[in-house]
């Protein structure tokens, strides 16, 4: 199998403010340095913090949960609901969280404000438990 040299990225993971930093190269070409890569789904940068994933990940949610209230408002039912919004919002949410796992207190509102979100559209209340 060949390897694309253009597709190839370098990444280097450190938590230092000035890490040594070297040149790689591929066949006769130098390797693009970046400081995130998506890998999988999931955006890696260079500090392990996953601060960008988090961003990404709430924003295509809060997208999706838009899609949900205009195209399902007329909907009473709370089992089409709730259903409708694990499989397009949730899912998304949870999409290898145990890979990048909301440990700070900031990511876990910003999540967290995605529930409020959907509870606060809907004319009666409903719980999503689990």
């Amino acid at each position: 199998m060949e390897v694309n040299e253009k597709k190839c990225k370098l990444i280097s993971f450190y938590r230092i403010r000035s890490p040594n930093l070297a040149e790689y190269n591929m066949g006769r070409s130098t390797l693009e340095r970046v400081h995130s890569i998506v890998d999988l789904g999931v955006t890696i940068d260079c500090k392990m913090e996953f601060n960008q994933h988090v961003s990404i990940s709430v924003a295509k949610s809060y997208a999706l949960l838009g899609f949900l209230r205009r195209n399902a408002a007329g909907f009473t039912d709370v089992r089409v609901l709730k259903t409708l919004y694990f499989s397009l919002v949730r899912s998304v949410l949870e999409y290898a969280v145990p890979v990048w796992a909301p440990y700070y207190a900031v990511h876990q509102q910003k999540i967290e404000s995605i529930q409020r979100r959907f509870d606060d559209t809907l004319p009666f209340r409903v719980t999503v438990i689990g």
